[in-house]
């Protein structure tokens, strides 16, 4: 049966800048990053959004942020979303709490394999690795597969995790490709007779 994947990616928060030097990269550990005012806002409007899907189903990454703008998705649509530790966001291991400027100045070799996405092996911040990411991922989507058939899930998540499932384990954009995935954005995946296609991505 065909089975509609919803991909949302939480609200905005203070640590999240298109400026390198403030820009901050978060981790599992010290897991204090909650919504700005701004990713309050992010999330009652990607709640508005979501009006236009029957969603039978719901799940959020458990960390902070992610789990606030759940919260306010739920209450919003009445709806009730479990918290999961499958949709975190990649694990950054000694990446976290540095800003982009940081490991471009002190790690650049480090920084560089970061941003490779040819090399799924590499792991030289001691978190996780792409294809670790993804095969976290892909045991979430066997058990979403066989448990709900058929179905809309709704899954409230990080972009990094979006990057590697929409470019490396579904194939949607090639492995050098960086994807865009806004704040209050949705993505939608549909199974359509066992083959996944890109219905919308950052809408």
């Amino acid at each position: 049966m065909n089975q509609r994947l919803i991909f949302v990616r939480h609200g905005h928060t203070n640590n999240n800048s298109r400026d390198n030097k403030t820009n901050r990269m978060m981790g599992w550990v010290n897991d204090v990053a909650g919504l700005s005012e701004e990713g309050r806002a992010d999330a009652r409007s990607t709640a508005s959004k979501l009006r236009n899907y029957q969603i039978d189903v719901a799940y959020h990454s458990d960390l902070l942020r992610t789990t606030e703008t759940a919260s306010i998705i739920s209450s919003e649509l009445t709806i009730k979303i479990e918290p999961t530790h499958y949709l975190r966001e990649r694990n950054l291991g000694n990446f976290a709490d540095c800003t982009a400027h940081d490991l471009i100045t002190s790690r650049p070799h480090d920084w560089k394999k970061f941003l490779d996405h040819a090399d799924q092996d590499w792991n030289g911040l001691a978190g996780e690795s792409l294809r670790q990411v993804n095969a976290r991922f892909a045991e979430f989507h066997q058990i979403l597969k066989s448990q709900y058939p058929g179905k809309n899930v709704l899954l409230v998540t990080h972009s990094g995790i979006m990057h590697t499932i929409l470019r490396d384990y579904f194939g949607f954009f090639p492995v050098e490709s960086f994807i865009e995935v806004g704040h209050d954005s949705i993505t939608v995946v549909d199974n359509i007779d066992g083959n996944h296609q890109l219905t919308l991505h950052n809408g």
